[in-house]
């Protein structure tokens, strides 16, 4: 049952027995972020963030996109010393909503239920574990454009699917479909559309009900580790472990496991 919903311009949120799902809401639009959505997310995810109730996100989207990437409007005409001005500007405030869903200390996870090109693509890449329709395809697009990819691209993507592949699908901006995603490991796996929502649901339902302090913590070790070398990320690890030992989570871990039962996890 849902315990509470927030209908934003853009947004749809709902909260659920520690899950909280925000749908992309702008079908009409395919999803695209404007400045509206883009300042939706951010609040969204600081809110959610800072919520001990909220122990998973899952984001997902309506209608036939998951996200076109990026709203293009008359705002981007300007002479050429304004326009530079305003493309720095509004690059620097579209980073800030990617590094909210990376930096967010739960676990997030992607349904991609249809195209995801650009901006899109990268909210993919923001998502800790994403499931995709067999219907969804992919694309950085920027190339066809003339533009170099931004907002963390550039660094997420060689790093999931490989220096050469990322090249490959940021060179040619090629449309790929939902099964090559998966074999090149951008997404983890992928569903019939029919069953896109349940087995997402049902994924985020379970990280939720986990123990989601060490997971927030596995989570920020991964991405801090990703620019640091193997001593360090150890030391990042044994600082890890130092505070799971004293929360909450790991006493009742230790009890289920001497008394043969499964662990009741709180997040704390």
């Amino acid at each position: 049952m849902v315990e509470k919903e927030t209908r934003l311009e853009t947004l749809l949120v709902t909260e659920e027995d520690g899950l909280a799902t925000i749908t992309l809401n702008r079908p009409q639009a395919m999803n695209t972020i404007n400045d509206t959505m883009a300042s939706e997310i951010r609040h969204i995810m600081d809110t959610l963030g800072s919520d001990d109730r909220i122990r998973a996100i899952l984001l997902r989207a309506t209608g036939r996109a998951f996200c076109a990437g990026y709203e293009i409007s008359g705002q981007w005409q300007h002479d050429l010393s304004e326009f530079l001005f305003v493309v720095k500007e509004r690059v620097a405030d579209m980073n800030d909503v990617y590094l909210a869903i990376l930096n967010m200390e739960k676990p997030v996870i992607g349904a991609v239920n249809g195209v995801a090109t650009g901006g899109g693509f990268a909210l993919v890449l923001s998502c800790d574990i994403v499931i995709a329709s067999d219907a969804a395809r992919f694309s950085v697009v920027y190339a066809r454009r003339g533009l170099v990819p931004d907002v963390g691209i550039n660094y997420l993507l060689p790093r999931t699917v490989g220096l050469r592949k990322a090249k490959e699908l940021i060179f040619t901006a090629d449309m790929i479909d939902a099964k090559e995603a998966e074999r090149i490991g951008l997404v983890n796996r992928v569903v019939p559309a029919d069953s896109l929502d349940e087995e997402a649901t049902t994924l985020a339902k379970r990280l939720a009900s986990g123990a989601t302090r060490a997971i927030g913590l596995s989570k920020s070790i991964i991405h801090r580790g990703l620019g640091t070398d193997l001593a360090s990320t150890m030391e990042l690890e044994s600082w890890g472990q130092a505070l799971c030992i004293q929360s909450k989570d790991f006493q009742e871990g230790v009890n289920a496991f001497l008394e043969k039962r499964q662990p009741d996890f709180k997040g704390k």
